[in-house]
Formats: structure tokens, sequence, C-alpha cells
């Protein structure tokens, strides 16, 4: 037996564990609800910098608090729809294959669609600053 195989046979005999299918079949990862930080390191052609990636598994109408970040923030939704605002340009829908830009220091909230949000968000995040800072 190859090297590795049992362990691909007992993940093979747990079909639906940590995936369900997508287009196509292809088995999708569904973590928990909330973000998951699934990716975070420097970013070397920007020094004094480090890029964070996370995963968003919002459920559906879940509010996104008011906040900013110290840098850019992009966000490419996956499934499901979002709703954010940034402060003075009003309301922005979101779907799936549409992404966003949002600027540093820009205050933005939303909230997910009535089929939830799943998404990929990353972060350029100055270091030693904070990634989220809540706005009452």
């Amino acid at each position: 037996m190859r090297p590795g195989l049992p362990v691909l046979i007992a993940l093979a005999a747990v079909p639906g564990a940590c995936a369900s299918p997508g287009p196509q079949g292809v088995a999708v990862y569904q973590p928990a609800p909330g973000i998951s930080e699934v990716l975070s390191g420097p970013i070397q052609a920007a020094p004094g910098h480090h890029l964070v990636t996370g995963d968003l598994n919002i459920p559906a109408h879940a509010p996104i608090p008011r906040h900013y970040h110290h840098g850019e923030e992009f966000l490419y939704i996956l499934g499901g729809s979002t709703v954010i605002v940034r402060e003075g340009m009003g309301e922005k829908e979101l779907r799936p294959g549409q992404a966003i830009r949002i600027a540093p220091g820009t205050v933005h909230w939303g909230k997910a669609g009535p089929e939830g949000l799943r998404a990929v968000s990353s972060w350029v995040v100055p270091d030693g600053q904070p990634l989220r800072v809540a706005v009452p």
C-alpha cells in the first residue's frame, strides 16, 4: 500500500465531514459561522504591512457592526448576499461574483442577506495596528 493511502481511504469514508458539494459536485469547505482567519503574513513588497485573509460565513440577516480598518479591505462574495454601507456613500448590495474595495479609515457596516453570506475578505494591515476598530 502506498504511504498516505490509509489516510485517504479514511477521509473518503467520511464524506461531508468538512465539506459539502458545490457547483459541479466540487466539495466546498463549510466553516463555523463567523469570520475565520485563514492566512496572515508580512507583505514583502510593502514593508511595515501584513496581509490577513478571512473566510466569512455570516448567518442570514446577521448585522455587521460599524467599524473601520487602518488599511484597505478587499471583499469578494462567494454566495448569499450582503448590503454594505460606507459612511457618506449609501448602501451597496453585493451578490456572488461581485467585489468591493474599502479604503483605509472608511467607517462601514452592513447586514448579511436573507440566505446569509459566504465571502473572502483580505485586509492590508499596517504593522502594530489592530485588524478592526469598532465605531459606536
